[in-house]
């Protein structure tokens, strides 16, 4: 199992990677990390929200696979803030849990 240090290195890094190549308005650690609990299968799970970002999800990951490095199971959902509006909007679950449960990592001021 994989130490909550080693976690906490790990996104530290990612976080790092992202500001200086990615240049996301925010990025949110969500999921168990983000509540203090790590078990066996537990992951990196990174909710970032971005202006500029390619039309299909799979772009976006695959835009996010070339840019950074990382040594640990993790998870990126990209949003641009006209839909993070949106899905506010319909009310949705996943998204309300995230913004009301994860950690802020990072914010552009």
């Amino acid at each position: 199992m994989v130490s909550k240090n080693r976690f906490d290195e790990e996104i530290s890094n990612i976080v790092e990677q992202l500001i200086r190549l990615y240049k996301p308005q925010k990025v949110i650690l969500f999921g168990s990390l983000a509540e203090g609990q790590t078990h066996e299968s537990s992951d990196i799970d990174l909710f970032i929200i971005k202006n500029d970002v390619p039309e299909l999800g799979v772009d976006r990951i695959r835009q996010l696979d070339e840019l950074i490095k990382y040594g640990l199971a993790t998870d990126f959902i990209v949003y641009r803030p006209q839909e993070l509006e949106q899905r506010l909007k319909l009310d949705d679950p996943f998204i309300k849990n995230i913004l009301e449960r994860g950690k802020v990592l990072y914010e552009a001021v």
